[in-house]
């Protein structure tokens, strides 16, 4: 039994990392030629594109790891049911799970994976291409660091300010101290704010204090309705702001927290995070949802007929995905719910036929 387990996974191991390398190699070419324009006209070098493709890699890896898992489910499966393989297994005694448990763990496996990398690798990578990209490439003036879940960000007036949160709608940043340095480097002026509101096509202070430093001490006063453009527009602050994709799970986490605390509505990030868990677990799912339609369906057409059914198979799961993911974001449906809906209904439905399976043969 081990060494029929065994050949199984090898198998689907095998294809799995075809299917995966092929999804790859495809991916950076398509990124390459719809880049290659931006890339001439900013003279990137050599080593900068291959630095920017290599950091890209593990955001391309975990949208391909779900088609390639189901690839894989449905060839592996399907070569072994072409030639009777699976009659014969099942007339020696062997189980219908016993047949697909190896091709299952290499399901839980790709998931496991992929929640590892979407939690630890993509997002530190993510943000090396994009800042590749920006600043190295395109010559963008680096203006913004993050640190300690905080924002730094160089202002005008020779100036630093400190953002504590920014809004889903980079209409207000919240919980500001701006330091104004003169030429010595010295704080002439503090300025604390309890937000910064895009108001009449300019960013307002709201709830403030301004502290001004002289020879003969400091004086304090309200900064309220005071211009102070750090950015051009809230669409530039989108650009500054750390996206989902950029965050991993326990930062996502903190940022929906404070969100909530300081009453703003937070349906995106929830939906984006409930996303960090479950769609990983949709590598699994693809197996599952490929594993009776491999043993019952695929007996003909090879390679083909495989590849078919799971466009076929990606295309329903990402139509429901966004589906619920818009319901969510909208509020239209709890973010939890709306990140769950593709993954409960193929597991009910995939189950549902493996059982039936189990009970006909």
């Amino acid at each position: 039994m081990r060494l029929l387990s065994r050949h199984i996974f090898g198998e689907f191991a095998r294809i799995f990392l075809a299917i995966l390398t092929g999804i790859l190699v495809l991916s950076v070419c398509m990124d390459f030629l719809q880049k290659a324009d931006n890339f001439i006209n900013n003279k990137a070098t050599l080593g900068q594109v291959i630095s920017y493709f290599f950091y890209s890699i593990p955001a391309m890896a975990s949208s391909a790891l779900p088609i390639a898992a189901l690839v894989a489910a449905l060839l592996s499966l399907g070569n072994l049911s072409r030639h009777n393989e699976v009659i014969a297994m099942r007339a020696s005694g062997v189980s219908l799970f016993s047949i697909i448990a190896p091709v299952v763990a290499g399901g839980v496996l790709i998931s496991a994976f992929g929640f590892l990398n979407n939690e630890f690798v993509m997002p530190r990578y993510t943000a090396r291409a994009n800042f590749i990209k920006s600043v190295e490439i395109e010559k963008k003036q680096q203006r913004v660091v993050f640190q300690q879940r905080k924002l730094w960000l160089r202002g005008p007036d020779n100036s630093i300010a400190n953002i504590d949160l920014i809004t889903p709608e980079h209409t207000e940043m919240i919980g500001l101290n701006i330091y104004k340095m003169s030429p010595d480097y010295s704080v002439r002026e503090r300025i604390t704010a309890a937000s910064l509101l895009w108001q009449n096509g300019a960013w307002r202070f709201q709830n403030s204090h301004k502290y001004i430093f002289s020879d003969d001490g400091a004086s304090e006063q309200s900064a309220d309705g005071e211009i102070y453009n750090i950015v051009d527009s809230p669409q530039d602050l989108g650009m500054i702001v750390k996206s989902s994709e950029e965050m991993n799970f326990a930062e996502l986490w903190e940022y929906v927290k404070r969100l909530k605390t300081s009453g703003y509505k937070a349906a995106r990030y929830e939906v984006d995070l409930h996303n960090k868990l479950a769609f990983p677990l949709s590598s699994m799912l693809m197996v599952l949802i490929a594993t009776p339609l491999s043993l019952q369906k695929v007996r003909s057409g090879g390679f083909g007929r495989g590849v078919a059914f799971a466009i076929l198979i990606a295309f329903l799961y990402w139509g429901l995905s966004s589906v619920g993911t818009a319901l969510g974001r909208s509020g239209a449906l709890p973010p939890f719910e709306s990140a769950w809906l593709a993954n409960f209904l193929f597991a009910s439905a995939s189950l549902f036929v493996l059982f039936r399976m189990q009970k006909t043969n």
